[in-house]
């Protein structure tokens, strides 16, 4: 029976009727690390999710949803966390959702996808149930014992695009001179959203670059965005994958509406289409 079914999924895309199930809030991570393997980590005074989230080199939003914390990431000296340490993850099943689209969605097979969940039926999908997700790279016999090379639960470097739009000045060098990131063209009041989890570590007007947003990461890059009309989040504040945190604007020194965004690492600019997934 098993093998009939990884048979089909291989075939063909299969279509998830869905039952509605417990729904995760709204903003709540749609993907988290399984439990198999877990430190446990005692906070210590001083302690933030974001310090703790670097030391592990664990994605702040996994930490969060986890230990069911709120959106405060507020810590009591002497709470335990668990900590992940492996690539395996966990895919919460929403509207939608197909066995052929989320295995697209993680970059894994099928065959994989089946392996690792042999009592699924891809026909009756239900909201809320939570299926292993194998990661791309290994085996799903590997899984249990290989230790995380990046971050739980993500594709090392890849990033949501900001706003959807053409892209209307590249990276590099052109006649006025080195562009440090990629404009994308968009109409004013249109929603940015953070590329990946981390916290705003300025957000504010800049001289060139106007109403400016920057977002730390827990791998230590940055993530810009500037031109904004409006800015929706404040310096310090915790923001997940896809949050809205401004406005496309024309502020700063700009000739149109548009979003300006680059990619830091150790403080150079990289070109940001080397980690934005369509």
């Amino acid at each position: 029976m098993t093998c009939l079914l990884i048979l089909t999924c291989c075939v063909a895309p299969v279509i998830g009727a869905l039952i509605p199930g417990n729904f995760l809030p709204c903003g709540s991570a749609r993907s988290v690390p399984t439990d198999s393997k877990m430190k446990m980590y005692q906070v210590n005074k001083g302690d933030t999710l974001w310090d703790i989230s670097r030391k592990f080199k664990v994605d702040l939003e996994i930490l969060r949803i986890i230990n069911k914390l709120d959106g405060s990431c507020a810590l009591s000296i002497g709470q335990i966390l668990e900590i992940p340490y492996h690539r395996s993850r966990v895919h919460t099943i929403k509207a939608g959702d197909t066995l052929w689209g989320i295995a697209e969605r993680y970059e894994v097979s099928l065959s994989q996808l089946s392996q690792a969940n042999p009592d699924i039926n891809p026909q009756r999908l239900k909201i809320g149930n939570r299926i292993a997700v194998p990661d791309s790279t290994a085996s799903v016999s590997a899984l249990a014992v290989q230790p995380s090379r990046s971050y739980a639960g993500f594709s090392m470097g890849m990033m949501a695009w900001p706003v959807s739009g053409s892209i209307t000045s590249p990276y590099g060098w052109r006649k006025s001179g080195f562009h440090h990131g990629i404009d994308i063209a968009g109409d004013i009041g249109d929603a940015i959203e953070a590329a990946a989890a981390g916290k705003v570590t300025f957000a504010g007007n800049r001289s060139i670059y106007g109403k400016t947003v920057v977002i730390e990461h827990p791998d230590g890059r940055q993530s810009i965005y500037a031109h904004c009309q409006k800015i929706l989040v404040d310096k310090n504040d915790y923001v997940v994958k896809g949050q809205s945190i401004a406005t496309i604007g024309m502020t700063g020194r700009t000739t149109g509406p548009h979003l300006h965004f680059e990619v830091k690492i150790n403080g150079e600019t990289d070109n940001p289409m080397k980690y934005l997934r369509y």
